[in-house]
């Protein structure tokens, strides 16, 4: 399955941008989660020694009351911060003097002894409680000159693991939010970016093989859409220049071979006239007549086709439909009955179309032609015309009753130089142009030409072209 470039450019960028918000998201929660702890450890401790110092010195047994009092306005002021905590003083021998806050005794769980660890002392303790986290470190102060006590503070972490993680709940749901954001941005912007090769890709479909190869409009980007565009239209000049020498040399060609061809044939043609001739001799020069006379055609069709690829300029004008298809059937009238070959014109659509008529003349002749050439002796072609009322068409049917063609080749009849198996085996020449120059002049009068053909039953061409003051066919 094919994806649209900026439907790719879009799904790189999202996906390359996801990684780099994921992996913030996850840099940004994790830093967040280490300072909110450091900030409750600094805290933590910052109470403890603010507690032991308003310890110093003072008799534990004598003024309880007052040291309570004390203390509490220190606790309260580090309360603001990281909550509720505990406090547990204990006396030099380790036995607790007072509690404060205490009345769930957890912190009585965390004794001094538990900041002793493989004899190293430890900042802090961690515990657990009915599943919630409560953290603690300890504090000495001097009772006496030879005696110390300990403070143990302890809070709890769970306001703190809340914020944590609220902060990564945050982060993400807006990463998703704004990886979808970013994705239809993306989206926006290549369309937007990529809206000039668009155009320029539309106006390349829109060139034809049979007109003239028209440079792109660049859009003035300054990017490599502009340089694209400038490669492109200097590609289309190469190969206009290359196209333009082909048929000037084709042109040049042909009219080199219809002087020497004419003078053959005018040669053998007063060979023809002398009396003395054998049977043999003059059924030879009979052949060469043929043969010139197809080669001298093909010449002459070379020439036309090169002049309609090259400068035609068709003279539109309101024609009678029945009065231009009536001149080119007569024409072929002698052809067809030295074939034996009945050709029955039926003419009654009474409109006239914007044509020039000689041109159209000349479509008609190849395709009335080739239907008699290739009906047998005793076949039937016939030509009608009519209106479609319903797309406003002038219609120009050519049917007859001939081998018909293979679906096969079907689709190449209107191709310069083709011929049907068929035609290559019989005795009929062909140049292989007369339809390829046919749909050439019908594309000109903004028509178009199509051909059906069920093999040892017939073939039917229909001409179709938009009638007077109508638009053309599409």
């Amino acid at each position: 399955m094919r994806i649209p470039i900026r439907i790719r450019v879009a799904l790189y960028v999202t996906f390359y941008f996801a990684i780099v918000i994921v992996a913030l998201s996850f840099v940004l929660a994790e830093l967040y989660e280490r300072y909110s702890y450091s900030s409750f450890n600094v805290t933590l401790q910052a109470a403890a020694g603010s507690i032991a110092n308003r310890l110093v010195d003072q008799s534990l047994q004598s003024d309880i009351s007052g040291i309570r009092e004390d203390i509490g306005e220190t606790i309260s002021s580090f309360e603001n911060k990281i909550g509720v905590l505990q406090v547990v003083v204990y006396d030099s021998n380790g036995r607790e003097v007072f509690l404060f806050n205490g009345q769930d005794s957890i912190a009585q769980l965390v004794k001094p002894t538990a900041f002793i660890k493989k004899n190293q002392l430890r900042d802090f303790v961690t515990i657990r409680v009915r599943g919630k986290p409560y953290r603690a470190t300890s504090e000495d102060f001097e009772i006496g000159e030879q005696s110390q006590g300990t403070v143990v503070v302890m809070g709890s972490l769970s306001s703190t693991r809340e914020s944590i993680d609220r902060v990564r709940g945050i982060a993400f749901f807006i990463a998703p939010i704004s990886i979808l954001i970013v994705g239809i941005g993306s989206v926006l912007i290549a369309r937007r970016s990529l809206r000039p090769l668009e155009k320029m890709a539309q106006d390349i479909d829109g060139i034809q093989v049979n007109r003239p190869l028209a440079s792109l409009n660049v859009p003035d980007t300054n990017d490599e859409i502009e340089r694209v565009g400038d490669s492109f239209n200097a590609l289309i000049q190469r190969i206009g220049s290359l196209i333009e020498a082909q048929r000037n040399f084709l042109l040049d060609a042909s009219h080199e071979l219809k002087t020497p061809l004419t003078v053959i044939q005018t040669e053998i043609e007063m060979l023809l006239m002398k009396e003395d001739l054998t049977t043999g001799e003059r059924e030879n020069l009979l052949q060469l007549v043929s043969e010139v006379e197809y080669a001298s055609k093909l010449a002459t069709d070379l020439i036309y086709l090169s002049k309609l690829e090259s400068s035609i300029v068709v003279k539109l004008a309101p024609t009678d439909l029945d009065s231009a298809v009536g001149e080119a059937v007569s024409l072929h009238l002698p052809i067809a009955k030295r074939k034996n070959v009945s050709l029955v014109l039926k003419t009654a659509s009474k409109c006239e179309l914007n044509a020039d008529p000689e041109l159209l003349k000349r479509a008609l002749s190849n395709v009335v032609e080739n239907a008699i050439k290739y009906s047998g002796r005793g076949g039937k072609v016939s030509v009608t015309t009519s209106v479609d009322s319903q797309s406003s068409l002038a219609v120009i049917a050519v049917e007859d009753d001939g081998e018909g063609i293979s679906p096969e080749e079907l689709p190449r009849v209107f191709d310069r130089f083709y011929r049907t198996k068929g035609a290559r085996s019989s005795d009929q020449k062909g140049s292989g142009l007369g339809l390829s120059i046919a749909r050439r002049i019908v594309g000109e009068h903004k028509g178009r030409i199509e051909i059906e053909s069920v093999q040892r039953v017939g073939t039917k061409v229909k001409i179709m072209i938009p009638l007077v003051g109508e638009p053309s066919v599409t």
